[in-house]
Parts: structure tokens; C-alpha cells; sequence
């Protein structure tokens, strides 16, 4: 069966090593780029480098080895300021709901280093065109990363996409009734996007400034004037009552954002933390249900994620899906197709990695899974979607 013909109903859940093929950086390589970002834009006297001080500070006294200013963890780091904010470390000095000034200084740094590396729509390479245009329209993506390399790839063939869970045809008291005529695939970015805003605080500062009887002072670049870089609600249709997705939109003039912005605003990212989801409200309905996953799946691809220790809520999600993804193991399913093994893809030179790689995802009975450790190419093509299981 080839790509074009398969029914679909798989899930591909992609990590940074699925947009390393065009050349943006892994998280290893993030933390100098955005530091030397946040210079150039603010200089070398700003709230981040007295923030930064303060956590090496505290590393050195953890006895945390190799961290300095120039070779920085940055997950280690987010996590420090995320921890600092979300549970009010400053009292009355706590900057806003969003984040404290260095957060937001960061959040928007990695958008920008993020987009900076990322190809324009007229230069993206083939293999991401390949994969989109082999992804079937009943297809969900979860991917963990801010770029909008996939996004580009499925407008340049031509594919439907959206970037929500849902879509209703009416809303009730009970949620809603689902649009099943729609057909698209669905692409949930769960860490966010580099072209995502949240209006939350907006709203609540435009109302209290009203209360004041204020009118006119800028707030935020992207919402005082939704035009500026057209600014667009995310979710395309209805939405039940107190859906926290009405908050989110998505800008169209990314360029000029990154570019020519200077407010004091940041995408709404999930950044490398330890901690991250505990900023995830506004998209927690790309998480809910996801544990009852891959029962009914005809497939289950992991695309240059590793599954690096400290991001144990992927592992229990994973963990459930694969679970669940064993049932009706040797029953044809939708037009009679077997459900395929689980492929892996990511690049892993030496025996000795690989192994490494294996052990990461015991939990994946290796009789129903494949692995092919050249990394993301026209190889890995080839391999997920050129070989499914025989009956």
C-alpha cells in the first residue's frame, strides 16, 4: 500500500531531530544563540544577566558542575526562573502573569532564533515536502517543537491542516457536536509556536486600565493593534464556553514580528524546562484524552525525540499510547489494513547509541517496533511510510 492510498489514523510525534535536516538548532545549541540575541537587541545590562548571575550563582553553590555564562544549560536555567515565577518567589515584585522579564526576554529570543533558522516558504527542503505530502488527512502530528517548518511544508503541497484538537459543527451545554466532514490533518504543537500570543493578560490590563478611566496606552505590540502583524484567533470556528484556546491567536506577518518588534511581548512558547507544563493551560486539550490514544491507530511514529529523563509527562503519555496501540495487534482495521509497527527515527551513529536509544523506549515491545538511526532524510521516508505491515 503505498503513502498516497493508506487510510491514514496514524500518529507522528516529532522532536528536534525532525527539523534538523533544515537547519535549525537543537537544544544544546539554543542557549548561545539566544544569549548573543538578547545582547544585540538589549545589551549586556539588562535583567537577564543579572538573572543569569543569580543562577550561576546558585549552581555553583548546588555544586552543579560546567555551567557558566558561555556554557549554559538552558534547560537548568528555565527551570530555575520558571520555578522562581509560578510559585512567586518575588511577591509583589513578580513582573507579570506571563513571566518575569528574563523569561520573557528568553521566550522571545528563542522565537526569533527559532524563525531566523527556519527556510522560507520557497526554499524548504524536499524531504519535508515529502513527508507532508504523505501524511493522509485522518493523520495527527504532535510535535514538540516551535517552528513552523511543517506548517509551511503542508501549505506548499497543498495539504489541509489545522492546529486545534476539534472542530464542532454546533456547541451545548455538554461540549459540542463534531464536525466530521472536515477532513484534515491535525497538527497539536504542544510545547506552542513561535507565531502564537496569548491575550490573556491583555485583557485582564486593558480592563483594569478601563476601570481607571486610562484609554490608549499601549499594552502589548501584537494585540493593541490586531493588524499590525495580523493577529488572528488560532481556532478557526466554535469552541465551547471557557475553552482557554480562545485565547490564543496566531500572527501572519511573522517576518515583521521578529524583525521589526520592540515591545516587551513573547510568544507563547512551553520553554526548555523542567517544569514547562505548568504553563500549558491555555492548551490542555491537546493533552486530554491522549492516554486513551492508539487503540484504534493504524500507526505510531516517533521522529528525533529522544526522550531525554526530565521529560517524564512525554514518557507516561507515550507509555499509554504504545500501550494501547498493542490491542487488535493481528485484526485488519479500517479497510482491512493491519496496524504497523512502531517506527522510530532518529540518528544514532554507534551501536553503543542506539543501544542507549532502545533502552530510553523499553516500554515499546521491540517485536512491533523498527528503528532506522540515520536520522531524518529521504531514507527515513522511505521507512515510514514505504514499508507497512503484510497481513
Amino acid at each position: 500500500m503505498s503513502a498516497s492510498t493508506h487510510p491514514g489514523f496514524r500518529i507522528f510525534v516529532l522532536g528536534a531531530g525532525f527539523s534538523r535536516a533544515a537547519g535549525l538548532p537543537v537544544a544544546s545549541e539554543l542557549f548561545p544563540l539566544v544569549r548573543q540575541h538578547i545582547i544585540e537587541r538589549h545589551g549586556s545590562d539588562t535583567k537577564f544577566d543579572r538573572d543569569l548571575q543569580e543562577y550561576l550563582d546558585y549552581s555553583n553553590a548546588c555544586g552543579y558542575s560546567g555551567q557558566s555564562e558561555t556554557n549554559l544549560d538552558l534547560e537548568r536555567l528555565m527551570s530555575y526562573l520558571d520555578i522562581e515565577h509560578y510559585l512567586g518567589f518575588r511577591g509583589s515584585k513578580t513582573w507579570s502573569s506571563e513571566g518575569n522579564e528574563s523569561q520573557l526576554m528568553i521566550r522571545k529570543a528563542i522565537g526569533y532564533v527559532i524563525h531566523s533558522h527556519t527556510p522560507a516558504p520557497d526554499a524548504i527542503p524536499d524531504v519535508y515536502l515529502r513527508f507532508a505530502d504523505s501524511l493522509s488527512i485522518h493523520d495527527t502530528v504532535l510535535t514538540l517543537n516551535y517552528d513552523l517548518l511543517l506548517e509551511r511544508a503542508l501549505t506548499a503541497v497543498g495539504k489541509p491542516f489545522r492546529r486545534y484538537p476539534n472542530r464542532f459543527e454546533s456547541i451545548n451545554e455538554h461540549g459540542g457536536t463534531l464536525d466530521s466532514n472536515t477532513e484534515e490533518v491535525v497538527l497539536l504543537k504542544l510545547h506552542g509556536s513561535i507565531d502564537w500570543f496569548d491575550d490573556r493578560q491583555f485583557l485582564e490590563l486593558k480592563a483594569s486600565l478601563s476601570r481607571q478611566n486610562i484609554d490608549h496606552t499601549p499594552i502589548h505590540s501584537v494585540f493593541d493593534k490586531s493588524d499590525r502583524y495580523a493577529a488572528r484567533p488560532l481556532v478557526d470556528g466554535l469552541l465551547p464556553d471557557g475553552d482557554a484556546l480562545r485565547h490564543l491567536h496566531a500572527i501572519e506577518r511573522v517576518d515583521d514580528y521578529y524583525y521589526g518588534d520592540s515591545g516587551f511581548n513573547a510568544p507563547f512558547l512551553l520553554s526548555p524546562s523542567h517544569v514547562k507544563f505548568v504553563y500549558a493551560e491555555p492548551i490542555l486539550s491537546f493533552w486530554h484524552g491522549i492516554g486513551r490514544s492508539g487503540g484504534y491507530n493504524l500507526g505510531v511514529s516517533v521522529i528525533g525525540f529522544s526522550l531525554p529523563e526530565h521529560d517524564e509527562y512525554i514518557r507516561i503519555g507515550l507509555y499509554q499510547v504504545l500501550s494501547n496501540y498493542g490491542s487488535w495487534w493481528e485484526s485488519p482495521m479500517f479497510d482491512g489494513v493491519l496496524k504497523d509497527y512502531v517506527r522510530f527515527v532518529d540518528y544514532r551513529p554507534t551501536t553503543e547509541l542506539q543501544n542507549d536509544y532502545k533502552q530510553r523506549y523499553s516500554f515499546a515491545k521491540e517485536e512491533r517496533s523498527k528503528f532506522h538511526f540515520g536520522g531524518f532524510g529521504a531514507d527515513a521516508i522511505d521507512f515510514l511510510f514505504g514499508q507497512s505491515r503484510k497481513a
